[in-house]
């Protein structure tokens, strides 16, 4: 096993040990907003850890692990032999092979990260800006995982309760995928 693979896991469980701290004191003090901003960039390392897990070139998946390490950006080398960065955007496409509710939870949860109304949640309902589709399938989810009763109405006040669940079920998977990247198996579902 690689140094890459070993510092690259230790740099994402340190990024999820100071996310859970960050989650529990928010939600203590029931800074909500806060809290999905918080379930958005653990969400963000989940992704990460997919999108390397599905890719079958292990010297690939190292590339791309030590240029965290450098702190530069993900790079894949296009059909016509040119880089192209990798965005949120490829992360998710790649997740979502696996999970269809990853789309709309990242997309939810950039609408805390970046300053939108999302932030007005008090006034007004950030889940009105998703079509029935996603609605359905974050109730779904919801229910499937942490029994949200999929009748109730999505609102950040119907869902608040439920977010160290969450955060809690994201991280877990999170750990889970680490045998996949320690041991160069694909995840796969």
């Amino acid at each position: 096993m690689t140094d890459t693979k070993h510092q690259f896991i230790k740099l994402i469980q340190a990024r999820s040990k100071e996310n859970a701290e960050s989650l529990h004191d928010d939600f203590l003090k029931r800074r909500i907003g806060k809290c999905l901003e918080t379930l958005r960039t653990e969400l963000d390392s989940f992704i990460r850890v997919m999108y390397i897990g599905r890719i079958s070139d292990v010297k690939e998946r190292e590339r791309l692990m030590q240029q965290t390490l450098s702190g530069e950006k993900w790079t894949v080398l296009t059909s016509n032999n040119k880089c192209k960065q990798v965005t949120d955007k490829d992360m998710v496409d790649k997740a979502d092979e696996l999970f269809g509710y990853i789309h709309y939870v990242y997309k939810f949860g950039c609408g805390f990260i970046h300053l939108s109304n999302f932030h007005n949640y008090l006034m007004s309902n950030p889940f009105d800006n998703l079509n029935e589709t996603e609605k359905t399938d974050i109730k779904n989810y919801l229910n499937q995982y942490h029994h949200f009763p999929v009748e109730n109405e999505l609102t950040v006040d119907n869902i608040a309760n439920l977010i160290p669940n969450i955060f809690e079920k994201i991280t877990s998977n999170l750990k889970c995928y680490f045998s996949n990247i320690l041991n160069n198996t694909m995840i796969e579902m």
